[in-house]
């Protein structure tokens, strides 16, 4: 696994909210908050940042999920 960081996976999955065009100030938060409670994997999984969503979001700027 690569040495994402938090900020750059709390990035990627608010990101989807930028698909929908809502403020994901809310999102970030509950975001930063969930990644501090169960860590950098867990994050991953809980949040369907695979491989793929990664791809996606270093691509275009978010994940289309």
């Amino acid at each position: 696994m690569a040495g994402y960081t938090k900020e750059f996976l709390v990035d990627a999955f608010c990101s989807k909210s930028k698909f929908y065009k809502v403020d994901d100030t809310f999102i970030r938060k509950l975001a930063n908050e969930h990644y501090d409670k169960v860590g950098k994997d867990k994050f991953r999984i809980s949040c369907a940042l695979d491989a793929a969503a990664i791809k996606e979001f270093k691509a275009t700027g978010y994940c289309n999920l």
